[in-house]
């Protein structure tokens, strides 16, 4: 396999242009109508690439009100036209179909469920639907909210959360899964719309080259890195990892597990002492339905600055804030207990493995890094990789079991 491009961006970066070409102008004039109803005309459009997957867009666009004034008005857009699988930064499968499908009928049906409860909640940020000039025709861009111009930054920070602040995105990520999990019961003929909506095959075969490739290059820093010790174990788990992927989930807590959940997806709303007083998800194109678990792994070793200390305390919040959110919305059946999460965490334990290979050294590394062999030998990683490795085979998540030989 060739070497990838890594695009590792800032929060806003590249310079600032006019509208792509596969923007629809006439869908963009109704959508400024029905957000400004004083509008008269366009006096320039701008965009800027964003940090977030799929190259989101930051459009920056000013209007010419009736009264002769400029406004300017900012949305966070996605499209198909931008997905662009030779630059994929995180080896994760995204469907902008399922995207569009998670903004425009889950996401506000699971907070119509809280608002029916007396509880408001968000997400996600606010997507504009502008009235189509043929209704039958979908849209083929997503419009959002830019919650940066509301005091919201990535909650990818560089020395990590604190304890405090991950209490905040359990809490809202507890809300989703509990929300998820009464919506699919209320709404059973939702796994097969997801699963309809999720076809990944043209991307399959980059996302496992992008996987193999940076799993390669974690092997080949054990060395480097010091941690010559785990080299042999590294191999025979690779080696059986697909195996792995064999584990039922029918008797998991199975929700709408985002799929991407780290700290370059969330946004954070944070104080002057780095408290997270709200936490929002952005990209929901890798969503599938499956273990909780599977977010909590990405999460909790990804965001905080200490995830090893406080992983079982970060474990139990989630898990009393999750049962909390079942019981005011209803849900019809046994709650997961601590003990169920913990034995889940053992059975999937290859998932915070793969989190720790291919998706921790990306939300690390610097910035303007372009070199995909520097991410695993930067200084904070290779902090991080020193406590985590001895922590995963000490919790048994290392443990991969190899096929029987049969002798006979």
């Amino acid at each position: 396999m060739s070497k990838p491009v890594l695009r590792v961006l800032s929060q806003i970066s590249g310079d600032a242009s006019g509208p792509p070409t596969w923007l629809d102008q006439q869908e963009l004039q109704r959508l400024i109508t029905e957000n400004s109803p004083k509008f008269q005309s366009i006096v320039g459009i701008s965009t800027r690439s964003e940090q977030f997957p799929k190259s989101a867009l930051r459009m920056q666009i000013q209007v010419k009100l009736a009264e002769n004034t400029i406004q300017t008005m900012n949305f966070l857009v996605k499209s198909k036209e931008q997905t662009n699988y030779d630059t994929l930064k995180f080896p994760r499968p995204h469907s902008f179909e399922l995207e569009m499908h998670m903004y425009n009928e889950v996401l506000p049906a699971l907070e119509e469920l809280y608002k029916n409860v007396g509880k408001s909640i968000n997400f996600s940020p606010h997507s504009h639907k502008p009235k189509l000039v043929h209704p039958a025709k979908d849209s083929k861009c997503l419009y959002l909210d830019y919650l940066q111009d509301k005091g919201y930054k990535l909650a990818n920070q560089p020395k990590g959360l604190s304890k405090s602040a991950m209490e905040a995105i359990l809490s809202k990520l507890a809300a989703y899964h509990a929300a998820t999990a009464r919506y699919l019961q209320l709404n059973p003929n939702q796994l097969r719309e997801l699963s309809n909506r999720s076809s990944r095959k043209e991307s399959d075969h980059k996302i496992a080259e992008l996987k193999n490739f940076l799993q390669r290059k974690f092997s080949e820093s054990l060395r480097s890195n010091g941690l010559q010790d785990y080299e042999d174990k590294v191999k025979c788990y690779l080696k059986n990892l697909a195996d792995c992927e064999k584990t039922d989930i029918k008797r998991s807590f199975n929700v709408i597990s985002i799929g991407a959940c780290w700290p370059n997806n969330l946004l954070g709303h944070f104080d002057a002492f780095g408290n997270v007083k709200d936490a929002i998800f952005i990209d929901f194109g890798s969503v599938s339905h499956g273990p909780a678990i599977y977010d909590l792994f990405q999460l909790l070793l990804t965001a905080p600055a200490e995830k090893t200390e406080h992983f079982d305390a970060h474990l139990r919040y989630y898990q009393d804030e999750l049962n909390a959110n079942l019981n005011l919305l209803n849900f019809k059946g046994s709650l997961p207990t601590l003990t169920d999460l913990q034995v889940e965490l053992l059975d999937f334990g290859h998932w915070g493995v793969e989190v720790v290979m291919e998706i921790l050294p990306l939300v690390l590394a610097d910035f303007e890094s372009s070199d995909v062999d520097d991410i695993f030998k930067t200084r904070k990683y290779s902090e991080e990789i020193k406590k985590l490795l001895p922590w995963l085979e000490n919790r048994a998540y290392f443990e991969v079991e190899p096929e029987p030989i049969n002798y006979y």
